[in-house]
C-alpha cells in the first residue's frame, strides 16, 4: 500500500541529510502516516529499530538500512534509490520498467524501493515506486539562451535517466541529443570517437562522478576551454581539471575549495553576468 511505501522509504531516508530527495521523502512520510505523527521521540519509528545504515551513493545509485522489528526480533532490509538500479536488484520487473518510463515521459522522476523477503537477506522483493516532481529552475531556460547568444555551448551532464533528460533538455529549449554515459568510456570505440560524440552530444544521462571528469578531459584535448558547474564532493575533480571550475550555491567545502569562482545565489544566472563582465575588461585592456 501507499503507507507501506511511506513507511519503508522513510526507515530507509537518511535522518540528517540536508538532500532534497531525502527531505522530501521524509516530509511525505511524516505528513500522512499516523504512527509518526504522535510519536514522543522524532529520531525513532514505534515498532522499529534501525540498527544499520549506508547512505546514499552517487557510485551505486542507492541508500540502504537494515531495520529490526521490535515485537518478532525480525530482521529485515530496505533499499532505496534509482529505478533501474531497484530493478536490477529486484532481478527486473516489466511493469516497473513500464511505469517508470510512463512517469518520464510526463517529466517525472521515480524512485525505486525495494525489501528483503522474511529468513533471507540478500533476496529483495519490489515494494514500489515514488514519483519526485524536480522541474528546472525558473531562470535555467533563459540562462542557457543567453550563454548560446554569447558563443558559449551549454551541455547537461545528469544521474537522471535517459528519458528523464531528454524531457529537460527540451523544456529548456536544447536539443535533445543526449547521450548515456556508457558512451564515453565504450572500450570498442576509439577516443576520436568518443570525443567527436562529447563535442555533438547536448549532455549526458546516468552519470556518475568519474564521466564529469572525462567529459572536461576530452573537451580540452580539442582545445577548448571548458567551464563545468558542480556542488559535491565528487564533483571536485572535474571542477579542479576544468579552465573555470563553478561550486553553486550550497555547495560542499570540497566543492568550493576545488573551484575557481563560488556562486553565492542559487542558480546558473550569475554565470552569464560573469561572462559580460570578463569581456567587458578584457575589451578595456585591448
Amino acid at each position: 500500500t501507499k503507507n507501506d511505501i511511506l513507511l519503508l522509504s522513510y526507515l530507509s531516508a537518511e535522518p540528517g541529510a540536508n538532500d532534497p530527495i531525502e527531505s522530501a521523502v521524509r516530509f511525505a512520510a511524516e505528513t500522512d502516516l499516523e504512527i509518526l505523527k504522535s510519536r514522543p521521540n522524532k529520531h525513532e519509528v514505534p515498532g522499529y529499530k534501525v540498527t544499520g545504515f549506508v547512505p546514499f551513493n552517487p557510485n551505486t545509485k542507492m541508500s540502504n538500512a537494515t531495520v529490526v522489528i521490535n515485537e518478532t526480533n525480525e530482521v529485515f532490509r530496505v533499499a532505496k534509490g534509482a529505478p533501474q538500479v531497484i530493478i536490477k536488484l529486484v532481478g527486473g520487473n516489466d511493469d516497473a520498467v513500464h511505469a517508470v518510463n510512463t512517469l518520464a515521459g510526463r517529466g517525472l522522476r521515480a524512485l525505486g524501493v525495494a525489501r528483503t523477503i522474511p529468513g533471507d537477506l540478500e533476496t529483495y522483493e519490489l515494494v514500489g515506486m515514488i514519483t519526485l516532481l524536480d522541474p528546472p529552475r525558473p531562470d535555467s531556460a533563459e540562462t542557457i539562451r543567453r550563454c548560446n547568444a554569447y558563443g558559449v555551448e551549454v551541455k547537461m551532464i545528469t544521474g537522471d535517466q535517459l528519458i528523464i533528460a531528454k524531457e529537460v533538455a527540451h523544456r529548456l529549449g536544447m536539443s535533445r541529443v543526449i547521450l548515456d554515459a556508457g558512451h564515453l568510456v565504450d572500450p570498442d570505440k576509439s577516443e576520436e570517437e568518443v570525443t567527436q560524440h562529447c563535442e555533438r552530444a547536448d549532455g549526458f544521462a546516468q552519470v556518475i562522478p568519474e564521466h564529469k571528469y572525462r567529459v572536461v578531459e576530452l573537451l580540452q584535448k580539442r582545445g577548448l576551454l571548458v567551464g563545468m558547474t558542480g556542488d559535491g564532493v565528487n564533483d571536485a575533480p572535474a571542477l579542479k581539471k576544468a579552465n573555470v571550475g563553478i561550486a553553486v550555491h550550497g555547495c560542499t567545502d570540497a566543492a568550493r575549495s576545488a573551484a575557481d569562482i563560488v556562486l553565492l545565489a542559487p542558480g546558473l544566472s550569475t554565470i552569464v553576468d560573469g561572462i559580460t563582465t570578463s569581456r567587458a575588461i578584457f575589451q578595456r585592456m585591448r
